[in-house]
């Protein structure tokens, strides 16, 4: 029986999105971009919107669905699947962020057009409140600085960007991508199937009512949230890139026979199922931790977001392998795969800092290197 939450199935949820992405894949193909990467999928983002997917996790008394994290999991594995050029991630934790620490003004400000799709935002978070030393400040109501590799900083019309109020605590301040000396510059992306961006401040007037003290469980919370978006966006993306190449192993011939008949291939591809199956395991698991608020869910979250962005890089890396001289050709959807997976192991910490940060939680004390930075 499919496990529900909430009284829905994920599978059901899973099956219904899945199909959706795979008609719409049906129309437009791979979409292989030149060097300057895809333009935003507006085509999608409508139908997502239709289809009420970005109100899966906002509450409902703001239009949205009011379902929990497992759900909105499902939603980042399938458009991993897909290499989505869509900026669901930044825009479901930035209304994490302001449905979880904002004010009643705030939330009615913003979450009705985010749970309908009129807003596209982008967000960054340091890896620790004790980033303070490398944030811009709040100085006589004005923000002054240069936020790089944002994600989809070119298309987002809000940000919430991290800065040091002048009580000397952190925050997150909300600002219109079109508000006075809000500027944005395209920053070059391996990742070719989404975008990041160099958001500058030029004394940015900034009020209270445009803040969110970002404390230390609110950080907690969206750390988590941002971990298991990335790590079942991996796991999508993986096994996509194994279906293909199974695929592949089985019509490229060699010697008068399917290469997918050598022992020494089907080794590769079924140990890479395994890994993949751990992975998949472990971002499905942290997810309905979070969902479900169990006091280990943010190791749970950490852990997956590294070892499944790992996973995802390695196995796509071996699948250029396996596809042979077409792999490695521009045309081929393969890159994709891997570039994308490079991505995701760098968005909000890579893994090393996330080791040491699983390390930190489970073992209280354990004497390691500090975490500041974005």
């Amino acid at each position: 029986m499919a496990m529900e939450e909430n009284g829905i199935a994920l599978d059901e949820l899973r099956d219904s999105i899945r199909q959706v992405l795979s008609e719409h894949h049906a129309q437009v193909g791979d979409q292989i971009p030149d060097e300057n990467g895809r333009p935003l999928d507006q085509n999608l983002w409508a139908q997502m919107t239709n289809l009420g997917w970005l109100a899966l996790g906002i509450d409902e008394k703001f239009g949205g669905l009011g379902l929990g994290a497992a759900h909105v999991a499902v939603l980042h594995e399938e458009l991993g699947r897909s290499l989505a050029s869509v900026p669901v991630t930044t825009t479901l934790i930035a209304a994490e962020a302001i449905g979880q620490g904002g004010s009643d003004a705030q939330q009615a400000a913003w979450l009705p057009d985010m749970a309908a799709g009129g807003v596209m935002a982008s967000i960054m978070l340091p890896f620790a409140v004790t980033a303070s030393a490398v944030l811009p400040a709040v100085v006589d109501g004005r923000i002054n600085g240069v936020y790089d590799h944002v994600p989809f900083a070119d298309a987002a019309s809000l940000f919430l960007l991290p800065v040091v109020q002048a009580d000397a605590t952190l925050g997150l301040a909300l600002l219109k991508a079109d508000g006075d000396g809000v500027s944005v510059r395209r920053q070059p992306a391996v990742d070719l199937t989404r975008t990041l961006g160099a958001v500058h401040l030029t004394d940015v007037a900034v009020q209270a009512q445009d803040l969110i003290p970002l404390t230390d469980r609110l950080l907690a919370i969206l750390r988590s949230h941002g971990d298991v978006a990335l790590a079942c966006d991996a796991v999508g993306g993986a096994a996509a890139a194994l279906e293909r190449t199974i695929e592949y192993l089985g019509v490229r011939e060699q010697f008068g026979r399917p290469i997918g008949s050598f022992q020494a291939l089907k080794h590769r591809a079924a140990n890479w199922k395994v890994q993949l199956e751990a992975a998949t395991a472990l971002a499905r698991h942290a997810a309905e931790a979070v969902a479900a608020q169990e006091a280990d869910a943010e190791t749970l979250a950490a852990s997956a977001k590294f070892y499944c962005c790992d996973v995802y890089a390695a196995l796509a890396a071996d699948a250029i392998q396996l596809h042979g001289g077409i792999g490695f050709t521009w045309e081929h959807v393969c890159h994709l795969f891997l570039k994308r997976a490079k991505l995701n192991q760098q968005i909000f910490g890579n893994s090393a800092q996330h080791k040491e940060r699983v390390a930190r939680l489970a073992f209280p004390g354990f004497g390691i290197a500090a975490e500041d930075g974005c």
